[in-house]
């Protein structure tokens, strides 16, 4: 899974929404329908993410050591997080 920075025109203003997909075609489509997508940049690279981190900080938020562990599982296995 790679991370793209789509930006997108609605006609009012201009904005950027990250979006995880396979590919770039993939983060078109995700945002299909909501404006003119002006450019696509893959971020992949220049975001990495801590499986150790996000855990820490669902953690203190209160979430049930299941439901930690499914949301971490679910980054690591689609290759979100590290």
């Amino acid at each position: 899974m790679k991370k793209y920075l789509v930006y997108l025109d609605d006609g009012k203003s201009v904005y950027k929404i990250a979006v995880p997909a396979k590919n770039e075609a993939m983060a078109r489509k995700y945002v299909e329908g909501n404006g003119e997508i002006i450019a696509v940049k893959d971020i992949t690279a220049d975001y990495q993410i801590s499986l150790e981190k996000i855990a820490t900080a669902l953690n203190e938020a209160h979430f049930a050591e299941t439901e930690i562990d499914l949301i971490i599982r679910c980054l690591a296995i689609n290759d979100i997080a590290r």
